[in-house]
């Protein structure tokens, strides 16, 4: 199982932008996190659409199960 990080963005028009990053470090603080977070929405303006500020985030585990579709 991997330990993955969601986070949530206000963006323009009332939408919401979000990014998860896959194999986070779990242990990671709050500090860090918002970090991150302020540092992409200062460099927004590369993502099509444009983070303008910070709504959430959170961890979270995933299980990868395959499916034989074959």
């Amino acid at each position: 199982m991997a330990t993955n990080l969601k986070l949530v963005f206000d963006g323009n028009d009332g939408k919401k932008v979000s990014f998860n990053f896959p194999y986070a470090d779990a242990d990671a603080s709050a500090i860090q996190v918002k970090a991150l977070m302020q540092i992409i929405v200062a460099n927004g303006d590369i993502y099509s659409e444009v983070p303008q500020s910070i709504s959430k985030a959170e961890f979270f585990v995933s299980e990868v199960r395959p499916i034989d579709v074959s």
